[in-house]
């Protein structure tokens, strides 16, 4: 899980300058250049042997002559110019981009970069063997992506962020959702350059002018010991993005079961389209998810879905935010809201129980759990569990507290924070615990686990017109 700056007239000259030069390239392309000078030779040849003639009984021939070598040559130009337009590397010269960050992004960034977004960072940091630049940032008051290029510069093996935090002014850790992507090498190539992103997204306030990205950089074998921590203080210009928002008011429901769930607005932005939604319901509110929300649009009257990135919820359970690709730039004419179901929560204060010495998981909230394996070692306790995938398309809600209790009642606490993998029918969880003797058994707060599903389609009309920022 997880378009051009808004310009009223921008795609219509755009359309307007490249079919007008259509015709003039087409023809430069069929004027073979070595003839092209021969002619030219030719006339200046030509003009030298009747210099009187040309001067005083026909002075607009010359004028025309000329004229339509400035034509064709202006046309060839044109021509040239479009063709290299086609290319990320025209954008990404005339952007301040480099090439390879430029090819990283996708569609809807590249609209937002070429409205000017896009902000060059430039900074480089050496440490040890290890050498990590921050090309730039892409971003909106909701969003912000990060690249990044990182080297190892004595080795043929790329280097890669560990334990990646992002902290205000005063050392905090920002209220984010992060993604991460990067490069990697093409099987039988080596290299020892890794170019990755990071994307931010801000659910309940704009991103900050002012952060610190601190990451440890090594091989992805290496202990935590063998990587190099490298800081980044990242300072950004808010003028870019300001303003850059659009709120549609809509105010419409849909009911599933005893719950109604009613969009209040959509927000658009640069960089993501926001759907915020009030959840009412006639008893205990257990809501946990939608099961596959989509935002259909339709464009040139094709109508086409638009999957979800991330959504989050209050502490209450009755708002809930539900983030799309963005359609800030795109032309539409129609747009709409839906879900084929949700997903009911078991119960509150869940809890798993398991002994790490017997590597035996006691109890859980069913049987969609299991204890796959416990692997101690010097560093930490890797802790892996495996859960019963749904569908492709949906993630498996499980998250764990930070904090645990051991067999004593006394209180300590995860580290390394969660990662995960997939197969083709399970979801693979590993969290960390520091090295020790605990007293058993281990009791975990669980702060999301997989519901009971509840399937009923709805679709909710959102805007029955033309993008009202085109």
């Amino acid at each position: 899980m997880r378009n051009h700056h808004f310009d009223r007239e921008y795609a219509q000259e755009e359309k307007l300058l490249t079919d007008y030069y259509k015709s003039h390239g087409t023809a430069a392309t069929q004027i073979d250049e070595e003839k092209l000078n021969n002619a030219l030779l030719a006339g200046i040849a030509a003009g030298n042997s009747r210099p009187k003639q040309l001067t005083h009984s026909y002075p607009w021939k010359l004028a025309g002559t000329v004229l339509a070598c400035c034509l064709i040559l202006f046309g060839g130009w044109q021509a040239w110019v479009l063709e290299k337009k086609e290319h990320s590397s025209f954008h990404a010269s005339h952007l301040d981009i480099p090439s390879f960050v430029y090819n990283r992004m996708t569609h809807t960034h590249k609209d937002a970069a070429r409205h000017g977004l896009y902000q060059p960072i430039n900074e480089t940091v050496t440490q040890g063997d290890y050498q990590v630049t921050i090309n730039g940032v892409l971003a909106d008051r909701t969003e912000m992506i990060i690249f990044y290029t990182s080297v190892n510069l004595p080795g043929n093996v790329p280097i890669s962020p560990r334990d990646a935090k992002f902290l205000d002014t005063g050392g905090n850790h920002l209220n984010v959702g992060i993604d991460y992507s990067s490069t990697t090498p093409r099987p039988g190539t080596t290299t020892n350059v890794q170019h990755g992103e990071f994307t931010l997204s801000f659910h309940k306030n704009d991103i900050p002018e002012q952060f610190i990205f601190s990451a440890k950089w090594g091989h992805n074998q290496a202990s935590d010991a063998e990587h190099e921590l490298i800081e980044f203080p990242i300072l950004l210009d808010s003028s870019k993005y300001a303003n850059l928002e659009h709120r549609i008011t809509v105010n419409r429901s849909a009911t599933i079961g005893q719950y109604i769930f009613t969009v209040t607005d959509i927000m658009l932005y640069p960089l993501t389209t926001r759907v915020n939604v009030q959840i009412e319901s006639a008893g205990e509110n257990l809501y946990q998810g939608l099961i596959e929300p989509v935002l259909w649009v339709t464009q040139e009257g094709t109508r086409k879905s638009i999957p979800m990135q991330m959504s989050s919820t209050n502490a209450g359970s009755n708002q809930l935010l539900i983030q799309f690709d963005s359609l800030y730039y795109s032309d539409w004419q129609q747009l709409s809201f839906g879900a084929s179901g949700m997903e009911e929560s078991l119960g509150e204060d869940l809890e798993l129980v398991l002994d790490t010495e017997k590597q035996e998981l006691i109890s859980s909230p069913n049987d969609s759990i299991r204890l796959e394996r416990i692997v101690p070692n010097k560093e930490f306790i890797d802790l892996y569990f495996e859960l019963d995938l749904v569908s492709d398309q949906r993630v498996v809600r499980f998250e764990l507290d930070e904090e645990f209790m051991d067999g004593n009642g006394e209180k300590h606490s995860l580290i390394g924070g969660r990662s995960s993998s997939r197969s083709d029918k399970f979801q693979t969880v590993n969290y960390k615990l520091k090295p020790g003797d605990y007293a058993q058994p281990l009791t975990l707060k669980l702060l999301s686990y997989p519901g009971t599903d509840i399937n009923q389609t709805f679709e909710i009309p959102l805007l029955s017109e033309n993008n009202p920022k085109k």
